[in-house]
Order: structure tokens, then sequence, then C-alpha cells
């Protein structure tokens, strides 16, 4: 799939005009009154803001002069990794919320320090690195929404109860159609074929 969004970002513009209008949609992201309308709800918050700032720090990478780092693409690897990770704690997200220095460091280090490195990283891992990372994006997706709906008690204090079953909900069914998608480029892509030596010598 993020191959898909590149290939649409190519036709549309080149790498630089595409790094500044990424940096300019992070900013609508985290400015009023886009940001109040994306905070006011936790699924628009989780589920629109989070994603998207990723997605555009993601596409950022290739207008950047990064090909010296992707020799460090674990590191990177684990460095979005574990941005993503703390950005998902409910705490922080009504610090986000409560707080707006919080919020635009959540912004910026999700495009610069998720987003950005995931990309550098993902052109240059191999097929068992990428599948794995498939696989733990769709039992994160399922975790988290299990957790949102089955959780007795509210898990953001910003927001209210019906707001976190939407969530969790929303979270499950993206699951859903994340491991459809899965199944279908699992179905559509052919094995590589190698000619054998008896094919070479006729």
């Amino acid at each position: 799939m993020p191959r898909h969004f590149e290939a649409l970002a190519a036709v549309l513009m080149g790498p630089q005009r595409r790094a500044l209008v990424c940096a300019l949609l992070a900013c609508l992201l985290s400015l009023s009154p886009v940001r109040e309308l994306l905070l006011a709800r936790m699924s628009t918050h989780m589920g629109l803001q989070i994603p998207a700032l990723v997605a555009l720090g993601w596409l950022m990478r290739s207008a950047l002069p990064l090909q010296r780092l992707y020799r460090w693409r674990l590191g990177l690897l684990l460095l979005a990794l574990g941005t993503l990770t703390v950005w998902m704690l409910p705490r922080l997200l009504d610090l986000a919320v409560q707080d707006r220095a919080v919020d635009l460091s959540k912004s910026a280090s999700l495009v610069l320090l998720a987003g950005l490195p995931l990309g550098c990283a993902w052109a240059h891992l191999g097929f068992v690195w990428r599948a794995a990372l498939h696989l733990e994006a769709l039992a994160t997706l399922w975790r988290l929404g299990w957790l949102y709906l089955d959780s007795p008690v509210r898990l953001c204090s910003n927001y209210g109860w019906s707001d976190q079953q939407t969530l969790g909900r929303g979270l499950l069914m993206a699951g859903v159609v994340y491991a459809t998608w899965l199944a279908w480029q699992a179905l559509r892509t052919r094995p590589n074929t190698v000619p054998t030596e008896a094919g070479n010598l006729t």
C-alpha cells in the first residue's frame, strides 16, 4: 500500500515540492482550528491525525539526502516503532489534548522520528522483515481495538466512553480491511521463476 501512495505523489509533484507540501500539511494538522477538530474525538485523534502525520513523514523521505542512513535501517526501524509506541499511550494522548506544546512535540516526532525513518528503512528491508512488520501492524490494530472496546474504564480522561467504543470498533474494522488487503496482495504475487540448467542449454 505505501508504494501506491508514493506513485500517486510522484505523478502529482516532484520530490522537493512533495516534501514542501507534506510539511505544510503536517503544520495544518497541528494548528487551529484543524487541531481542535481532530482532537475533539478520540477516533479522529488516534485514527486520523496520527496516521496522517506518519504518512506525511514517509512521503518526505524521497526529497531528502538520506542515502547514507540506509545502512542503519534497523536502527531507524526501532526509532520509528518506539516513537509510535510512545504516542499510543493513553496518558500521552491526554497530555496532547491538554497541552499545546505536547501536541506540537507529538506532531513533529511522528513526522520526523516515525514516518521519515520508517520510510527510509522500509525501502531496504527484506521480505521477512516486511512481512513481520505487516503482521505486527495487523496485531496492533486488533490488540488496541479489543482493548478500547473491552476495557471497563475510560483509558483517556479527555474522551467519553462512547468515543472509546467507537475507536475500538474502528480499529477492529481497520484490521479486517488490512488483513483482506494483505491476503489479496499475497494471492496476486507470483513467485519468481528461476531458469533451469536444461532450459539454458536448449
